[in-house]
């Protein structure tokens, strides 16, 4: 598939650029594509919550009362999960792990995957070779487009263009080695740089 090549002020040039077929056309597993999806979000949660158990609770070393002739309920310590301030039962710990793993072969079909799904969706943009620290020049470059919404820059290496775009509600700058299928997905857009797109098929496309 071939796409029209932008100039970096984002207006269209006569020329087309070949898309990899092998990233850009591929059959969509979206079962696959949930499956990596969560593995990423699981590995980004912590596991912050954390209560105390009964071993763990001060106080309660001592037997509240006498075992009988009181006519109370026996106890053998008030850290008991049963008595105000005691340990609690099966409550959450930092010790639990959330963390998921996808081989690397399923991991590589997802991305492609993914860069397909934005493809089809007429969300991939292909634009010359640039690099500007200028947020007014990037926004100049949104609007020649016409993209609104959430937009991803792509790259080879991390330039000033990072700090283009952090001013810019929605937009972002990525290196193709920071690529996965969730922020590939999580844009309205792609836009990738001419040197970005050669890498991403040396890094994802089927090897000639």
């Amino acid at each position: 598939m071939n796409l029209n090549l932008y100039d970096k002020k984002g207006k269209k040039t006569e020329k087309k650029v070949k898309l990899d077929d092998s990233v850009f056309g591929t059959k969509v597993n979206q079962n696959l594509i949930s499956q990596a999806v969560d593995t990423y979000l699981q590995n980004q949660r912590q596991a912050n919550a954390q209560t105390k158990d009964r071993s763990e609770v001060s106080g309660g070393g001592k037997k509240p009362w006498k075992q009988k002739g009181t006519g109370r309920a026996r106890h053998g310590s008030s850290r008991s999960p049963i008595w105000k301030g005691g340990g609690v039962t099966f409550g959450p710990t930092n010790a639990r792990n959330y963390k998921k793993k996808l081989n690397k072969s399923a991991n590589k079909k997802a991305i492609k995957n993914a860069f397909t799904m934005k493809n089809e969706a007429k969300e991939v943009i292909v634009i010359e070779n640039f690099d500007t620290d200028k947020t007014k020049q990037i926004d100049g470059v949104l609007k020649n487009l016409g993209i609104k919404g959430k937009v991803a820059f792509v790259q080879v290496e991390e330039k000033g263009l990072h700090k283009a775009v952090k001013n810019i509600e929605g937009a972002r700058a990525i290196r193709t080695g920071e690529l996965n299928v969730f922020n590939i997905l999580d844009n309205k857009c792609l836009v990738i740089l001419e040197d970005a797109l050669k890498d991403i098929s040396e890094k994802w496309g089927d090897k000639k």
